[in-house]
């Protein structure tokens, strides 16, 4: 647990501020435990007791010996703001997700633009991963299969198109446009195909 001294926040605004400060010890930089170890500190505060819950997070679960879930810190009704600098500066927030909803639930922006910063934060999901456990997103999934469908069925030049079925030979998976060197569409002396 690493609560930082150079972060506080302005409870009386909406949505309130949680402040890196430039004099702290990391000025440009937050990890996502830190705040959230910070912000719990100073949500215990006698001037916070009465104000609504600031900020909550999920993840760390363990997936293996050296691997967890990735953090993701939700803030309600807040924002994070580096103090402003007088020439540009770049500040990272690292080690997981921010993610922020305002006084309504709905999602905003984490991040509270201030004079001369810049805010770089690192974003992390987990990936969907493919029965069988082929470590593939669906999306990465979905192309594979696209190919082996093209390669696995009937080819058919028709009417000035090339159509590509599946391995049943009936379920089309796509057509191109046929093009002869003049631009024009054909089923002979072929230079281009364009997707339909």
């Amino acid at each position: 647990m690493a609560i930082r001294n150079d972060i506080t926040i302005d409870w009386s605004l909406s949505p309130r501020i949680i402040e890196v400060s430039k004099d702290g010890a990391s000025p440009t930089s937050l990890t996502v435990q830190d705040l959230y170890d910070t912000v719990r500190s100073l949500a215990d505060d006698p001037v916070a007791i009465d104000d609504d819950e600031i900020i909550d997070a999920g993840g760390k679960e363990t997936l293996s010996v050296s691997e967890t879930v990735v953090l993701t810190v939700t803030l309600y009704n807040a924002k994070i703001k580096f103090e402003e600098r007088t020439t540009w500066t770049i500040c990272e927030i690292l080690g997981g997700n921010v993610v922020a909803v305002d006084g309504n639930g709905y999602a905003m922006n984490p991040i509270e633009p201030s004079p001369y910063i810049n805010v770089d934060r690192a974003k992390a999901s987990s990936g969907t991963l493919v029965a069988g456990g082929s470590g593939l997103t669906t999306e990465e999934h979905n192309k594979l299969m696209e190919i082996a469908d093209i390669n696995g069925g009937r080819w058919k030049i028709f009417n000035n198109q090339m159509i590509f079925y599946k391995a049943d030979n009936t379920t089309e998976v796509m057509r191109f446009d046929l093009y002869n060197k003049a631009g024009q569409k054909a089923e002979e002396n072929i230079i281009d195909r364009r997707r339909v």
